[in-house]
């Protein structure tokens, strides 16, 4: 089945036009009160809204939360990585972790049934989120379908705070099917701070600059609801990384991506035939370099692939002065991808039995 996004096909070049239009702020500005992360220090993590609050939490010993959301689209691939990774360094930090998986939206918009949504979440995400480092003990994991009833009562409520006019000013149109998911994602956005879940707390959610809206609506609802006091939501906004192909990475489009269950032969071929930018000939490239900003290969590298920043410049600077060929790139990329996915897949599989007993755990406890 095509992936269909109900909140718009969007493809963001402008960074900072955009951050100056919706009031987004440079992380750079915090870089030096966050731990020590690949993403922000090569400014791929960008920007930030209230993130400070946060922090200040934190260096007081306050609580603080961090919430993010699961969207069964399709396979789990590296373009979802950003994400986890800032989940990752907010478990570090002590953070609250509130992880929603979305088979109400996914069947209210994308024409999945519910029972195929919770299949993919587990099999393609929450497999790999543990296998990546999220501890499931510390983390509020649960179905939007299975929230609790005060959970869905709220969401609905909050309908009383947005306008039809705010709505489609955001989002386009007021299609029923939207305007539920949208709601229920408020809910989901503010529930590390209802009241079964400690009250009022500094809370931040971690999204691509396209998610933007919803954080947004968030922050008027929080400050118009008086039956609670909610604190509105900071967020962080990282830049996409694109696909294999140039342009956005789709789950729709295999070609676009590397799945982190592909075999290391299909990975190792889709790094074969990735975009890069190489020269036509091995004279030109000699002579003029390599394009590093249209080569996707080196993007790979830079996003996930190379922890450490001289490492990364090396790499960079000979490409660029064409001592290093396009084949040496790739072959420096397939080689850190076997590694990655020998050792992540063998992670995946031992947290297998823990996945599925916590989600049939959970399961129980909702039909007791």
């Amino acid at each position: 089945m095509p992936e269909i996004d109900p909140w718009g096909d969007v493809e963001i070049t402008d960074y900072e036009a955009t951050m100056k239009q919706f009031g987004i702020e440079p992380i750079a500005d915090l870089a030096d009160r966050l731990p020590d992360n690949r993403l922000v220090r090569r400014n791929i993590v960008f920007g930030h809204r209230d993130l400070d609050t946060v922090l200040d939490a934190r260096d007081e010993g306050d609580p603080f939360a961090m919430m993010t959301g699961i969207m069964p689209s399709g396979v789990f691939h590296f373009g979802h990585l950003g994400v986890v990774d800032q989940v990752l360094m907010f478990q570090d930090m002590g953070a609250e972790l509130t992880l929603c998986a979305a088979d109400i939206e996914s069947y209210a918009t994308r024409e999945m049934s519910l029972e195929d949504a919770r299949e993919l979440v587990v099999e393609e995400y929450l497999l790999n989120y543990v296998a990546l480092g999220l501890d499931l003990d510390s983390t509020d994991f649960y179905f939007q379908s299975q929230a609790g009833n005060d959970h869905q009562v709220r969401s609905k409520l909050f309908a009383k705070h947005v306008t039809q006019n705010e709505f489609e000013a955001t989002y386009g149109n007021a299609d029923p099917g939207k305007m539920v998911s949208a709601l229920t994602q408020y809910a989901d956005i503010l529930r590390p701070q209802s009241p079964e879940h400690g009250g009022p707390k500094p809370t931040v959610v971690p999204v691509g600059i396209d998610q933007d809206p919803h954080v947004r609506l968030t922050r008027d609802v929080a400050s118009r609801y008086r039956d609670a006091s909610y604190l509105k939501p900071a967020s962080t906004y990282h830049r996409f990384m694109r696909g294999l192909q140039g342009g956005k990475m789709s789950s729709s489009d295999p070609k676009s991506y590397i799945a982190l269950t592909d075999s290391i032969a299909d990975a190792k071929r889709k790094i074969d035939e990735a975009k890069t930018g190489g020269r036509v000939s091995i004279e030109e490239h000699r002579e003029k370099g390599a394009n590093v900003e249209e080569d996707m290969v080196f993007e790979l590298l830079a996003y996930h692939l190379v922890e450490d920043d001289d490492e990364l410049r090396r790499i960079r600077t000979e490409y660029e002065s064409g001592a290093m060929l396009s084949g040496e790139l790739k072959a420096i990329a397939k080689d850190r991808l076997e590694l990655f996915l020998r050792d992540h897949q063998q992670k995946r599989e031992e947290a297998r039995p823990k996945v599925e007993q916590y989600v049939a755990e959970h399961a129980d406890e909702e039909l007791a």
